[in-house]
């Protein structure tokens, strides 16, 4: 299972959840998330991850990827990734962040 997903790889994907797991301060002060994104506190992980697992049905849908990403592709989504793939949820995280997915071009909407 890989780990990272570059930003024209996740461009070509169709059935993936997105989470922004972007700490709050760098939530608050951008405009944008990735089309399609839900943001996920990265500080409660513990709390939402297993009810992520329940909501995908691991079990069923397990070959759906969860993509995470944050500002620059470090350690934030690489660990929101890791946790949740030691939940059985096929995740990765964006290499290069939010950062390089601005800069291929990819889709972006306003916060909710």
């Amino acid at each position: 299972m890989p780990t990272s997903i570059t930003p024209e790889e996740l461009a070509d994907l169709s059935d993936v959840t997105i989470l922004d797991v972007r700490k709050k301060p760098a939530y608050d002060e951008d405009a944008v998330v990735i089309a399609g994104a839900t943001w996920r506190d990265p500080a409660t992980i513990d709390e939402w991850a297993p009810g992520l697992a329940g909501d995908l049905d691991v079990d069923k849908d397990g070959d759906r990827p969860v993509v995470c990403y944050c500002v620059h592709g470090h350690e934030v989504s690489q660990g929101a990734a890791a946790a949740l793939r030691d939940l059985g949820i096929d995740a990765r995280y964006l290499e290069g962040g939010l950062d390089d997915w601005k800069a291929t071009g990819g889709g972006l909407a306003p916060k909710p």
